[in-house]
């Protein structure tokens, strides 16, 4: 138990590294192509000395996107690494919302620079980029979850049953309950010719007399029918 929590921490650590890269990354794109607003401070030169040779050795600010590329793919992998509570108010729809919208404002807000507009493309890079936090979050914690409901895979072992209700002045109906879908339904057995004959099998203490047997006599003496009951117990 303890190498697996020393495995749990080890693994958070390098989320959590990742996910400061991808916040690095996006901070030098703002930086980078908001010299104009944000370029007079003390360390300016030096800043601009080591992301000029990140540009000459990677290219990542050759264009508003490559920088962010990166950033949303070492996100991606720290969400898919974090562990967390699922929130029951959280449903796909809100997921795709925050990724469609944090999509937009983090990569389609390039022609804001040609307008000189820098504050609105910082905010909007920051708040696109929070967005996308979010809805990666959401999406893993989710998808774990999910993965995890069905452990013993009962969705996949079950199947569609009889619901409805056929019956006759001979049939014997009994109401039966199944899963199916995430859900429990409500169906039927319908023997509707119980003259072809019918049998029961199960181990001894199973329920058959209280499930089936009692239900098939308290229903032919209901409808009329005659009867020769004969219960025979093996030693």
């Amino acid at each position: 138990m303890s190498q697996q929590e020393d495995d749990l921490r080890s693994l958070a650590k390098i989320m959590d590294m990742l996910r400061g890269i991808s916040l690095i990354l996006v901070v030098a794109n703002i930086y980078w192509f908001c010299q104009s607003f944000i370029g007079g401070w003390r360390f300016h030169s030096e800043t601009m000395k080591v992301l000029g040779n990140l540009n000459e050795a990677g290219g990542l600010f050759n264009n508003p996107w490559n920088a962010k590329w990166w950033a949303l793919l070492l996100l991606a992998l720290s969400c898919f690494g974090t562990k967390g509570v699922k929130n029951e108010k959280i449903k796909w729809v809100h997921i795709w919302l925050f990724l469609s919208i944090g999509s937009v404002l983090f990569f389609l807000n390039w022609w804001i620079l040609s307008l000189g507009w820098t504050v609105i493309y910082i905010v909007t890079t920051a708040t696109g980029f929070v967005c996308l936090l979010l809805g990666g979050v959401w999406m893993s914690r989710l998808l774990k979850n999910n993965m995890m409901d069905d452990r013993f895979n009962d969705e996949n072992e079950s199947f569609q049953q009889e619901t409805r209700l056929m019956e006759n002045e001979y049939s014997i109906n009994l109401p039966t309950r199944f899963y199916y879908k995430r859900r429990w339904n409500k169906g039927w057995i319908n023997v509707v010719n119980p003259f072809r004959a019918s049998i029961v099998l199960g181990t001894p203490g199973s329920g058959k007399s209280y499930a089936v047997v009692n239900n098939f006599i308290k229903q032919m003496i209901e409808k009329g029918y005659s009867a020769y009951i004969y219960d025979f117990k093996s030693v």
